[in-house]
């Protein structure tokens, strides 16, 4: 046989075996191919680690928008009115367990303070769960007249601020006051109930809000109405043209106007308000002053504190002003003390030196 022959048989030998040992590789990859997908089929979602399974459910059961109590008290729903998904928590018992307390810390909730109060309702949902993260409680109004009071009215509503702070997972609560009269009749009384017990301080973002500091949660008392009221005016917006927002904002914005005449014409403003008048350099006389200092935070909360007790005098006597005990405001007169949006410096300046501002009156 020649040298060229037995190349080639060498060749075709060699071919044949690299062919056998591909083969059997492709079929042992084949096979454990389907041994994965049989292995697949296997694993169900419980299956899956515990860890994957939380972040299911905070990615299934997370609303944008904030939940509320329903007539039905064993669901939730949006603020818009639909009823929130929530059929995973009725898949299965384990997962149920597992998933509600995800649904608890990722969402925010409302839960009406006429639901939960029992000194008059006598078939009150349950109290608060226990696993909630975030609370907004609307509708405060304790019933402190009653005969027999529930925990929640306790000394005055100090009773669910105890329950709040108590609740192991709670990070941030609000408690929303029906109108003026309750907010200016309680929230000194509470503040002082936590001052007692707890090392606390205030603090405020904008008129009619008042966070509580110093607490294990984030506590914040609202009025929304004097919120409201505050805002739009400080925007330019008269009462009579602004667009209908909670109620008694209207009303709150036109005695806001009133007392806001009176510090610019008058000379004038109630005693409880008249700290928060301070020095003015510029226009040496004295002017409203609730943010822009070292400690308007501070400041803004007491002033929301003692403009509420104001506006509570007013109302109680129908608007008039007997009822209101007034203040002359020091300094040089005819000037504008009460502005709802402060000026800069700069701003204040340029007015004294002759340029004119829109007035807002």
């Amino acid at each position: 046989m020649s040298r060229i022959g037995a190349a080639l048989i060498g060749a075709m030998l060699q071919a044949s075996k690299n062919t056998q040992e591909w083969s059997s590789l492709a079929s042992s990859v084949t096979i454990s191919e389907r041994q994965s997908k049989a292995d697949m089929k296997d694993i169900s979602f419980l299956g899956l680690p515990p860890e994957l399974r939380l972040r299911i459910y905070e990615h299934a059961l997370r609303f944008e928008s904030t939940l509320q109590r329903p007539v039905r008290p064993n669901a939730w729903c949006v603020f818009d009115g639909y009823v929130a998904n929530v059929a995973l928590l009725s898949t299965s018992k384990l997962i149920h367990k597992e998933a509600k307390d995800a649904f608890y810390e990722v969402n925010k909730f409302n839960v009406s303070y006429n639901t939960i109060c029992y000194c008059e309702n006598q078939y009150p949902y349950p109290p608060l769960e226990q696993r909630l993260g975030v609370v907004r409680v609307t509708n405060f109004f304790p019933r402190i007249e009653e005969a027999q009071i529930c925990n929640f009215c306790y000394a005055s509503g100090y009773g669910l601020l105890e329950h709040l702070i108590d609740m192991p997972k709670l990070r941030r609560a609000s408690i929303v006051f029906e109108d003026i009269f309750n907010f200016a009749d309680y929230t000194p009384e509470l503040l002082q109930e936590l001052a007692t017990e707890h090392t606390t301080d205030l603090s405020s973002n904008e008129v009619g809000t008042v966070q509580v500091l110093g607490l294990k949660i984030q506590l914040s008392l609202e009025l929304p109405a004097l919120q409201g009221a505050w805002s739009a005016l400080a925007r330019g917006e008269k009462a009579r043209h602004a667009r209908h927002g909670v109620p008694a904002e209207n009303t709150m914005r036109r005695a806001l106007e009133y007392l806001r005449f009176e510090a610019n014409t008058y000379d004038r403003t109630a005693v409880t308000l008249l700290p928060f008048f301070v020095a003015d350099n510029a226009q040496e006389t004295r002017v409203l002053r609730t943010g822009g200092i070292a400690t308007d935070s501070k400041m803004r909360a007491d002033f929301t504190i003692a403009l509420a007790g104001v506006m509570n005098d007013i109302f109680a006597d129908e608007g008039g002003s007997d009822s209101v005990t007034w203040a002359e405001i020091e300094g040089k007169k005819e000037c504008r003390r009460w502005e709802f949006c402060e000026k800069t410096k700069a701003e204040r300046q340029a007015r004294i030196e002759g340029f004119i501002y829109e007035d807002d009156d």
